[in-house]
């Protein structure tokens, strides 16, 4: 069991076989649903990593946000970072994808934006630079869908950069107007909340402007990387990326 200090969030266990295949991510609170073999390629279950004896994460417990749980295993251990025995069999085979059933989709990264068109095009062009796909919704074809249809059509991802500028001015309606304080727009901050409940807030990337900006205090355990003229922030991107399972590389990015 992982705990987040201060937060009331925790990570169940993950039960998985070697070929990557998750029997149950809640195998520390549903123990009945531990299996010793995998019911759909014969292959043995493990709960932990086998170098560091580490848990694998599983399920993350989030009084605030409620999810379905991980589509995939994690890629590499979060306490010795070697990769499971899952990885390293598709690395073996020549694979970049963890997951079989994602394997044409996992280069695809959803990117969540404002009004602000540098902050969009610098996270896209990073993006490319780094071999993957950026996702913007307005630049994808309608094909006659609603707004939200063509949403969850294109929001079919393992990564989101969420970028969150100060777009709106806001204030209480009991407070002058002059308290106003800048925030990003309330799609943005709702699409953030949507893909930390599918992805968890390991697969999600988010990126705001430097300077004052109201941000949502109800998301727990996000944190916000500063947009900034050093682009330090790219190479946080990457570790991020990585630490996903993603196979990149920062010199990409010079």
């Amino acid at each position: 069991m992982s705990r987040h200090a201060n937060s009331g969030c925790w990570y169940d266990v993950m039960q998985a076989c070697l070929n990557g295949h998750i029997i149950t991510s809640k195998a520390e609170t549903k123990p009945r649903e531990l299996k010793k073999h995998c019911p759909r390629c014969g292959e043995d279950t493990i709960t932990q990593c086998p170098k560091c004896k580490a848990n694998v994460e599983g399920y993350e417990h989030n009084p605030f946000v409620g999810h379905s749980g991980p589509r995939n295993p994690p890629a590499h251990c979060h306490e010795c970072g070697e990769p499971y025995p899952w990885t390293r069999r598709r690395q073996e085979a020549g694979h970049a994808n963890v997951s079989e059933s994602t394997s044409t989709t996992t280069n695809k990264v959803f990117v969540v934006h404002g009004h602000d068109e540098e902050m969009k095009q610098a996270a896209s062009r990073s993006l490319e630079k780094l071999g993957l796909i950026p996702i913007v919704l307005h630049e994808q074809p309608n094909q006659g869908r609603t707004l939200i249809d063509k949403f969850e059509k294109n929001a079919e991802v393992q990564f989101a950069v969420v970028l969150l500028s100060p777009d709106d001015m806001a204030y209480q309606n009991s407070t002058p107007v002059n308290t106003a304080r800048p925030r990003p727009r309330q799609n943005v901050i709702l699409e953030l909340g949507y893909f930390v409940g599918l992805l968890t807030r390991r697969r999600v990337f988010a990126l705001k402007r430097k300077g004052e900006l109201e941000l949502p205090t109800d998301i727990s355990g996000v944190v916000y990387t500063d947009y900034d003229d050093t682009n330090s922030w790219q190479l946080e991107l990457v570790r991020e990326l990585q630490a996903a399972g993603y196979d990149v590389d920062a010199n990409a990015l010079l």
